[in-house]
């Protein structure tokens, strides 16, 4: 078709994606919604397909959304929808991840039958469950977890359904911000219909739906000579996380399997582990479809806005019962922690094949520790995070970012320390980059950060990082980055928060928590000396660092002693050989 017309019609339906981006975050009640941005938006067709998503979607939300609207629509039946339906669904067995993850889309009707959906999945603030924000530690399965909301009408031909309002009303903590996220996905939903009707009537159903197949297939070709740059071949890579938190002296071991036939690639997630006891399942499209999109988005057309297209070439692999691909009722609420650790894990595996492009590892986790409680003086409960981000690996040609979000996460916000202070009972005390928890290498590692914050009231925290021995490896010879951590501090005195359980502490008690750093890449050796003393004066490494892992040699006023440092670097030198 008129490559103008089509550029037009394709560019609007992301600019429309966008919009309806913008009016969620600006209406939002859930600061995770308003400042971390954990939502995804677009358009869905009636086969359950990505027309398109806003540029500005969570990237743990890259390619999954229309099997949670097509399932939903197989539900109640697509000859049952009418116009001014909207509907809404946290449903696990097809979307597979916590229930706080909620998606509603409304039907765009054209000629009298559906030609589109127009979609938001945000994440609700609390849906019951047996802890302040849902999910929590010791689940062993979804009942423990939430509210779950079979594919249902949350408006019915344009009027609210205010008796299901009222029932998720009756099962969170926080009625009036769950409302009113449910009402902002609404809005936004709706104002999704009206721009794509807009450009129906402006260039008709036909003409629309040619460009859409075009984007997709411009897509695809994309995405398959991306694909056919990487050698042919079978790679493998493996890595593992602590524990579920049931059994806890069981590592969950991550083994990847990828295998590149020409334009095409299979990630196999068969050797990954079992489904586990705790709650780190997630469903196949919430989980082993979806970060298998994720890790081949940023492989192939990273700079493409997602849609059917961008997939073509991918097939995944995952057998049911395993932890990507779980059996109902398997806990889910911490779907997302297994992601960082296989993505990196995928990368690894490539790491060879792709040498000029992929990165070392990043810290390995998405989370943080987790603050909540009741406030007797408000009579109202408070849930937050403290914020967590951390270290990114270093890439084959540059240091890494630091701080970031973990890697599935990409522009998801960090939560402002302020925000916190503001909406719970918790003052920080620290805020800072953590010294040496990048990797040491030619490319030095991202760094993690050290916060620590003072507990005004009586508060349940928990520690939520699950990667604490499996540290962040380097790259062509870089080291390691460090390990995620967590402490309370009484008095002065440091206990690790475990990951295993809620503590219960006191007001004036503090709690520590250090983020891992990324993994290095390339030889520390030959990174030059005074970049290494650059990071010295800036605070990101130790100058006993500089000298035992870059062997650089400098006095207390970040002089660098170039003889003893000669001496240091040849010394290794000859000692490799």
């Amino acid at each position: 078709m008129d490559p103008i017309t089509l550029e037009i019609i394709n560019s609007s339906l992301a600019a429309y994606a966008d919009e309806m981006t913008n009016s969620f975050w600006r209406s939002s009640y859930s600061y995770m919604n308003y400042e971390v941005r954990d939502f995804a938006v677009g358009f869905i067709d009636r086969e359950g397909r990505i027309i398109t998503q806003s540029r500005y979607t969570h990237p743990a939300f890259t390619g999954d959304l229309g099997y949670v609207v097509k399932a939903a629509v197989d539900d109640i039946g697509e000859s049952n929808i009418s116009q001014g339906d909207i509907i809404v669904t946290n449903d696990p067995v097809v979307q597979g991840q916590h229930l706080n993850n909620t998606v509603v889309f409304a039907p765009l009707i054209c000629d009298g039958r559906i030609f589109a959906y127009s979609c938001v999945r945000a994440h609700l603030h609390d849906v019951g469950g047996a802890t302040v924000g849902s999910g929590g530690p010791g689940a062993t399965e979804i009942f423990q977890e939430g509210l779950q909301i079979s594919a249902s009408r949350l408006y019915r031909k344009g009027v609210a359904n205010e008796e299901l309002y009222r029932l998720i009303e009756r099962n969170t903590r926080f009625p009036e911000i769950v409302r009113g996220d449910l009402n902002a996905q609404v809005a936004a939903s709706k104002l999704g219909l009206r721009r794509f009707l807009e450009l129906i009537e402006k260039f008709g159903r036909a003409t629309i739906e040619k460009a859409v197949m075009a984007s997709w297939d411009m897509a695809e070709r994309a995405a398959r000579k991306a694909v056919s740059a990487i050698p042919s071949g079978r790679y493998y890579a493996e890595s593992f996380l602590d524990n579920d938190g049931i059994d806890l002296e069981k590592p969950v071991p991550i083994r990847v399997h990828v295998e590149i036939k020409g334009e095409e690639m299979t990630i196999d997630f068969s050797d990954i582990s079992d489904q586990v006891k705790g709650a780190m399942n997630s469903g196949y499209y919430g989980g082993a479809t979806n970060v298998g999109r994720i890790v081949f988005k940023c492989l192939t057309t990273p700079r493409l806005p997602s849609n059917e297209g961008c997939f073509r070439p991918l097939t995944i692999i995952c057998p049911e019962g395993k932890i990507l691909n779980a059996r109902r009722p398997a806990a889910l609420y911490e779907w997302s922690v297994t992601f960082p650790t296989i993505i990196d894990t995928t990368l690894k595996a490539l790491s060879n094949a792709l040498v000029s492009r992929v990165p070392a590892a990043t810290r390995g986790d998405p989370r943080g520790a987790w603050i909540s409680g009741f406030n007797e003086a408000t009579r109202k409960y408070f849930t937050i995070n403290i914020p967590h981000p951390g270290g990114h690996g270093a890439r084959p040609t540059a240091d890494a970012p630091s701080p970031k979000c973990s890697i599935q996460q990409g522009n998801e916000h960090g939560l402002p320390i302020e925000i916190v202070e503001t909406k719970n009972p918790v003052i920080f005390e620290r805020y800072a980059l953590r010294e040496d928890s990048g990797g040491a290498g030619r490319y030095r590692g991202g760094l993690g950060t050290d916060v620590m914050a003072y507990l005004e009231l009586d508060c349940d925290v928990r520690n939520q990082m699950s990667r604490s021995k499996c540290p962040p490896w380097g790259l062509d010879g870089g080291g390691n980055g460090a390990t995620n951590i967590a402490f309370t501090v009484d008095k002065g005195r440091e206990s690790p928060l475990l990951r295993t359980k809620i503590h219960r502490l006191a007001s004036g008690e503090r709690v520590r928590v250090l983020t891992g750093g990324g993994g290095g890449h390339g030889d520390p050796f030959d990174r030059p000396a005074d970049k290494v003393r650059d990071d010295a004066v800036d605070g990101y490494i130790s100058i006993a660092a500089a000298r035992d892992c870059y062997g650089v040699v400098m006095n207390q006023k970040f002089e660098i002693d170039e003889q003893a440092t000669a001496t240091s670097r040849n010394k290794r030198g000859e000692a490799a050989q």
